[in-house]
């Protein structure tokens, strides 16, 4: 099954087959169980596999670091096996200033390297949304994919 990042995965693997085809590449889609194909593409038994993040926490190192830097391509989370010292040492700098102006500048730089290198072919942004009944107040959605609902009340 899907989730907010990506809520329908087999036309979107089907979609990405598709394309692929048009350049010579035959893709075979295989379907399995969430834990089980994160489990292998941690191993890197994968030649190409689709998953999705969203950051929990509203800095952009919660999703540079865990998906993309050196050490998480030894460890296995980063599933594209990509390990770039410029990029490493960008998102190394960025992580030790606090200043937001200036990590925004390391974290664009680093992006740039992500751009040119192309470790991965991003797919999708998608939006989210929230349905309410007029008489809700108080709710706020969150950028974060969390919700909280501590001061929302039906009048």
């Amino acid at each position: 099954g899907g989730g907010p990042t990506n809520p329908n995965p087999m036309l979107g693997a089907q979609r990405m087959q598709a394309d692929l085809a048009q350049i010579g590449l035959k893709v075979n889609i295989k379907v399995m169980e969430w834990g089980e194909m994160l489990k292998r593409a941690k191993a890197g038994e994968h030649d190409m596999v689709s998953a999705g993040w969203a950051g929990d926490n509203g800095d952009p190192d919660n999703f540079l670091t865990p998906n993309l830097s050196c050490d998480a391509a030894k460890n296995g989370e980063n599933y594209a096996r990509w390990c770039n010292k410029e990029f490493q040492d960008l998102i190394d700098k960025a992580r030790a200033i606090a200043e937001p102006t200036q990590r925004a500048a390391l974290y664009e730089q680093a992006l740039d390297v992500f751009a040119k290198d192309q470790p991965w072919i991003p797919m999708a942004y998608p939006k989210m949304f929230t349905a309410m009944r007029n008489n809700v107040e108080g709710y706020t959605q969150s950028p974060l994919t969390t919700n909280n609902f501590a001061t929302t009340q039906v009048k």
